[in-house]
């Protein structure tokens, strides 16, 4: 690389681990929302919850934009390239995620209490919990350009629609009786929303294993079949 493009990589390297260090305090602060309700989360860690949200908001648009001006300017090669537009699809698809979690916020906000009932925190939390580890893998198996963790969680995003599926249909038989109040019944709306938010987390999660197969194998799996792989 010529030292201009390798500056150029350079920055969107850091401002992509900068955007992954937001994101990861954004999941950190939506986990003790889900352990211990809304109100054991303080102001300050509630601004600072915005705040982020907002710079994740401009680090995409800053990075877009360097990426774009990169592939202009810099001519870079093949892999180069592929590496380049990996990037693209996957700040798409973590600012979603960083999207997902502030809707989480929001449907808590909407709860009467404000936190989960016992009978499902344990449940919700496991499938939020398997959320965060697939997009940790998905990010890792780009970074170490590991081809067998981004298979892994591809194969695992059927896991958590399973998971949502089996909490919705729980949550409906075991909280609708004949004579529901109102208040409950927003309640389980709200619970059903949660998890349809943990869900597409894990959907982007899948987005950014199939950016990080692209980057290593130039294999778009958004138009074809899982790539042979020894994992189980």
């Amino acid at each position: 690389m010529s030292i201009k493009k390798d500056k150029r990589f350079e920055s969107i390297n850091k401002d992509f681990q900068k955007m992954k260090s937001l994101l990861y305090a954004q999941f950190e602060t939506i986990e003790n929302i889900i352990l211990s309700g809304l109100e054991s989360v303080s102001k300050n860690e509630l601004e600072n919850f915005s705040k982020n949200e907002k710079k994740l908001d401009q680090m995409e648009l800053k990075m877009s934009d360097n990426i774009v001006l990169t592939i202009g300017l810099e001519q870079p090669m093949a892999g180069e390239l592929r590496q380049l537009v990996s990037y693209l699809r996957m700040l798409g698809d973590m600012e979603r995620i960083g999207d997902q979690l502030n809707n989480i916020l929001h449907f808590f906000q909407e709860l009467t209490p404000k936190e989960l009932p016992e009978n499902q925190k344990e449940s919700i939390h496991n499938m939020y919990d398997m959320s965060l580890i697939m997009v940790r893998k998905a990010l890792e198996s780009y970074e170490n350009e590991d081809h067998e963790t981004a298979i892994w969680t591809i194969k695992n995003d059927e896991v958590v629609d399973d998971m949502q599926r089996k909490l919705i249909s729980r949550m409906l038989r075991k909280s609708t009786p004949p004579n529901i109040a109102i208040e409950d019944a927003i309640n389980i709306l709200n619970f059903g929303s949660i998890l349809n938010s943990i869900e597409r987390i894990a959907d982007n999660a899948t987005n950014i294993a199939e950016a990080s197969i692209y980057y290593q194998d130039g294999i778009d799996l958004r138009h074809s079949d899982l790539p042979d792989s020894n994992d189980e």
